[in-house]
């Protein structure tokens, strides 16, 4: 009996493949038919192409806006179809990968059950037929994937020659367009005929809507009835019928749009005929092209609008009809007459939507025609036209409301005013400081240090001035600006403390001058000199030439010596030792004979001498002096040279270390 249930079953997968087996090679038959059909369209092509007739013999008349929207209809179609092409090369090829892929497998298979067919029990008999049904399926798979791939690219090479056939005849029919008054006749006969049926189909859902307010009325009166029994009740009738009223006044407003826009393609197809004969000057097509552009730039919102309301009532009506088809006999709201109700307005406004859906579509055809045609007109150069839609264009651009302030507009002339009044008010401020430092300041009897320093604070105020004219460009008030401010300093505050103490303490250097530019400071043992107070750090230079950034906050938080805060003298000393048995006093007086020697020495306070130590191989003498901070090294070094030479001279032996 298992024997008999194997081999039944081995029958059956072999019947199932022998199946499909069929339906691959029906596939083969129809894709080889194909490919028939385009090689001798491809042969046709190259027939027109090498013995091409004159277009006035392929083009009798009438030659009219149908003939010309005919081969509208076939360039774009290529167009597009280049496109969707490239799209079933790639899923053709991924076939053909998986197929290859599949048929490996498979004959790996079919190999091995070959290999234990002989020593397999009788159960597994049949396995061989079925892996080399298998087998053979796929490798006809691949063959159909291989020739499904070729067809698609001669389909692909087709397109090329196409385009070069339907180009040129469209660009003559363009220019031997031949508008009748049959043609233009035809045109509003249709368009007549359209209106007319909109018309009907407008009366009909006027009647179909007074009809569902009728039942939301009588639902509405049931509904109040049953909460006055039972305040808790839900009532599915009357929230489905409400649904009614609102799908059928869509509907209705829906068709009412139709209705006016069959306006809107008579406008359009009558500008076609008008720019097609020529009935227009230079800023009449341009007028029309811009008015066409701004059109078609509205129609993908709409579109998308009507797609969102068509995708929602297609899952509504989905659901609705999955609940009908339920077998589930619980739910006894699916048998009553407003769900059937409901199933057929959602059916009605679907079909609706479509037809408006497909109208949006043939309208962005036809206004995009009307600016191919358009284009035709307005492509030749005119230096005053350019001229004169550049300086529009630009008028255009510089009044252009980019935001809005207390209701006040802020344009771009608005932007760029200030960008540059900023700018200018920059320099200008730079350069007014720096002229009244040279000469307010400087008359004034200030130094270097003070001029410098209110230079700056008169640099900032001046910015300030520009700084307020510049939002008073914006229409911001002071009271708006101190609120901005605010907001901006509690929430810029926090990140960035270091940056705005700095700078705080910028503004307190300029004010208390504790240090100046050009004063010599000494920081951590260095002596600088100060170049630049920034508002954010200050710049000083080492005695190597080396430049130093320093933040402002660190001049006023740590210890700093300023050498010449008040003035620029200071005390220098110079340690000297002399052998024992030196005459001191004589000491004494050489040295400050040596130091009255020179002019650099300040005469008050007079230089000091004093015997400080008695040393372990000298007598230690200190002589100290007053001088100019500027040249300091300098006159050190020269008092030193005339204190060796002056006391070679006496006789004086300058000490040094006793090494027994």
């Amino acid at each position: 009996e298992n024997a008999a249930d194997s081999t039944a079953l081995a029958l059956t997968q072999e019947l199932g493949l022998l199946a499909r087996l069929d339906g691959v090679f029906a596939d083969q038959l129809r894709t080889l038919q194909h490919a028939a059909d385009l090689a001798a369209e491809g042969a046709a092509i190259t027939a027109r192409t090498q013995n091409p007739r004159p277009p006035a013999e392929r083009f009798p008349t009438p030659r009219g806006l149908a003939r010309l929207d005919q081969l509208y209809a076939e360039r774009d179609y290529l167009v597009r179809a280049k496109t969707l092409l490239e799209a079933d090369l790639e899923n053709a090829a991924a076939a053909l990968a998986d197929a290859r892929d599949d048929l490996e497998d498979k004959d790996r298979q079919r190999r091995t059950a070959k290999e234990a067919r002989p020593g397999a029990a009788d159960g597994r008999a049949p396995s061989l037929p079925i892996a080399e049904l298998e087998s053979r399926l796929a490798r006809e798979t691949e063959i159909l994937a291989q020739g499904t791939l070729k067809t698609l690219r001669l389909q692909q090479s087709l397109l090329a020659p196409k385009l070069t056939l339907v180009l040129p005849d469209l660009t003559w029919l363009h220019a031997n367009l031949v508008l009748a008054d049959d043609d233009v006749a035809a045109r509003e006969a249709e368009s007549a005929k359209r209106i007319a049926e909109l018309d009907a189909a407008l009366d009909k859902a006027r009647d179909e809507a007074a009809r569902v307010t009728r039942l939301v009325v009588a639902a509405e009166r049931r509904a109040a009835a049953r909460t006055e029994a039972d305040p808790d009740a839900s009532d599915d009738e009357l929230e489905s019928r409400r649904a009614d009223r609102q799908t059928v006044n869509l509907a209705l407003s829906t068709l009412a749009t139709l209705r006016d826009r069959q306006t809107v393609f008579d406008e359009v197809d009558d500008l076609r005929r008008r720019v097609l004969s020529r009935q227009g000057d230079s800023a009449d097509y341009k007028a029309w092209a811009s008015a066409n552009r701004d059109a078609l730039e509205r129609l993908p919102k709409d579109r998308r609008v009507r797609f969102r309301e068509l995708r929602k009532s297609r899952q509504e009506l989905q659901d609705l009809r999955a609940r009908l088809a339920s077998p589930a006999k619980t739910d006894a709201a699916r048998n009553q007459p407003w769900v059937a109700d409901r199933v057929g307005h959602l059916t009605a406004w679907i079909a609706v939507a479509e037809r408006d859906l497909g109208d949006l579509a043939n309208l962005v055809t036809a206004r995009e025609h009307l600016a191919e045609e358009l284009g035709h007109r307005v492509f030749t150069f005119s230096l005053s036209d350019t001229l004169a839609s550049t300086w529009a264009g630009v008028v255009a651009a510089w009044d252009y409301e980019v935001f809005s302030v207390a209701d006040q507009p802020v344009r771009v002339k608005t932007i760029l005013t200030v960008i540059v009044l900023l700018f200018v008010g920059h320099w200008a401020s730079r350069r007014a400081s720096d002229l009244i430092g040279r000469t307010v300041f400087h008359r004034l009897g200030m130094n270097t240090g003070h001029r410098a320093a209110w230079q700056t604070l008169s640099f900032y105020a001046l910015f300030l001035v520009v700084l307020l004219t510049a939002t008073n460009l914006f229409h911001l008030s002071l009271t708006q600006f101190s609120v901005v401010s605010g907001a901006l300093a509690v929430g810029i505050g926090f990140g960035s403390q270091t940056l705005i103490s700095n700078f705080i303490s910028g503004i307190i250097l300029l004010l208390e001058r504790p240090v100046n530019q050009g004063d010599v400071i000494e920081i951590d043992g260095q002596q600088l000199t100060v170049e630049r107070l920034g508002p954010r750090s200050t710049i000083v230079r080492s005695f190597d030439n080396a430049q130093i950034i320093v933040p402002n906050s660190r001049l006023l938080e740590e210890n700093v010596i300023n050498w010449t805060l008040s003035d620029d003298v200071v005390r220098t000393r110079i340690n000297v030792g002399v052998a024992y048995g030196s005459p001191t006093r004589e000491v004494a007086r050489l040295l400050e004979e040596v130091m009255l020697g020179l002019e650099e020495v300040q005469r008050e306070p007079a230089p000091l001498v004093a015997f400080i130590d008695f040393g372990e191989s000298a007598l230690n003498f200190e002589a100290s002096f007053w001088s100019s901070l500027q040249g300091r090294k300098e006159l050190e070094s020269e008092l030193r040279h005339r204190i060796a030479e002056s006391f070679a001279n006496a006789g004086i032996v300058m000490a040094f270390p006793q090494r027994d």
